[in-house]
């Protein structure tokens, strides 16, 4: 218990009482005073150190203290009356002090033999037993909001990290949200006839962006069609009048929570095509092709860039590839990607199992 060392300092014969009136600890001063070894009291009712015709009372007051509880010194102005181990009786003061512990509220009592106190003295001495009682409950206070303190002092270093973590994906998507449009932009410009066409299929394909928020937001609890969630993703960056993808795909329904990581990994490599690869000029393509294998029953996706500018291995690991590797882990998959001459490859193998049951978090 976090009071047993300081009260073992303490002058005073000290039980601890629960809400129900059973001692939870006693000091080893109990046994100078009241004739009880301190393990020979835990788990009685503390009416044992009450002769029995003032039980009764006793009660009363100690309910009376559990619905106010602040330190005092119990009976004032009242002859308290104890009973020792062997039945004999003495004159007793009592100072008792609460304590929120974390099962509940107990009491923390502190008797002396009043008898044995100096006349006039009784008064003042109890007076320094409240305030004894008093220093250390303000010491367990202090060590609780000690405690909080380092409680609240890693939340609010996690919740720092969580920020930060936050500002970096929002900027990082912002980035590439404003990279999508640029690119969307100029490649519709360069096939529109018209500045009136132009802006209409602009129009139409930043529609088409929110279109594959709606699909997860509608289908958040009951899953999709895997051909929805493909459509959803590379629906805004393809240029239908030339047909900039080529989607070969299996009937596969899949899970709600396998919904956004699949449309945020395709988005990711389109914004990454649209920046740097097969997408970022007027003759490439994309392939993308799912696949089941019956016998390991494992679900594979590939994408893969043709076309495209001459592509070269990144000199360092940039965020859209570790994205791209933390929404594989949300889907329990496994995912490579090489950066061929002639285009990005990327695979992702999920069990097929898990891509239909996956869950939303």
């Amino acid at each position: 218990m976090p009071f047993r060392e300081f009260y073992e300092a303490s002058p005073d014969a000290v039980v601890v009482v629960d809400k129900t009136g059973h001692i939870l600890f006693a000091n080893s001063r109990v046994e100078a005073l009241l004739g009880y070894l301190p393990h020979e009291l835990v788990g009685k009712p503390q009416s044992v150190l009450m002769p029995a015709r003032y039980r009764d009372a006793h009660a009363d007051h100690i309910h009376r203290f559990m619905s106010n509880p602040t330190p005092r010194m119990m009976g004032v102005g009242l002859e308290l009356v104890a009973i020792r181990k062997d039945g004999s009786e003495f004159l007793t003061e009592i100072s008792l002090s609460p304590y929120h512990a974390p099962d509940g509220l107990v009491v923390i009592a502190a008797m002396r033999d009043r008898e044995a106190l100096h006349p006039g003295k009784s008064v003042l001495e109890s007076e320094n037993v409240a305030l004894r009682d008093m220093l250390g409950q303000a010491r367990l206070d202090s060590a609780r909001l000690m405690a909080r303190a380092g409680i609240e002092a890693a939340e609010h270093e996690a919740a720092q990290r969580l920020q930060r973590l936050l500002t970096e994906e929002l900027h990082h998507r912002m980035k590439n949200m404003l990279a999508t449009i640029v690119g969307i932009t100029s490649q519709t410009l360069r096939t529109a006839e018209t500045l009136e066409q132009g802006r209409h299929a602009i129009s139409s394909r930043l529609v088409a962006m929110g279109r594959a928020q709606d699909l997860v937001l509608r289908a958040s609890e009951t899953g999709a069609r895997l051909a929805d969630a493909i459509s959803a993703a590379i629906e805004p960056f393809d240029t239908h009048e030339v047909g900039r993808f080529v989607v070969q795909n299996t009937l596969i329904e899949i899970g709600p929570g396998a919904i956004l990581p699949l449309i945020m990994s395709l988005n990711e490599l389109c914004t990454n095509a649209i920046k740097y690869g097969a997408l970022s000029n007027e003759t490439g393509r994309v392939n993308i092709t799912s696949t089941v294998d019956e016998k390991t029953q494992l679900f594979t996706l590939t994408w893969t860039e043709t076309g495209g500018p001459m592509v070269q291995t990144p000199t360092r690991r940039s965020f859209g590839t570790r994205l791209l590797g933390g929404l594989a882990t949300q889907l329990h998959g496994d995912v490579r990607v090489r950066y061929d001459p002639v285009g990005v490859a990327y695979e992702l193998n999920i069990p097929l199992a898990l891509l239909r049951t996956l869950r939303a978090n």
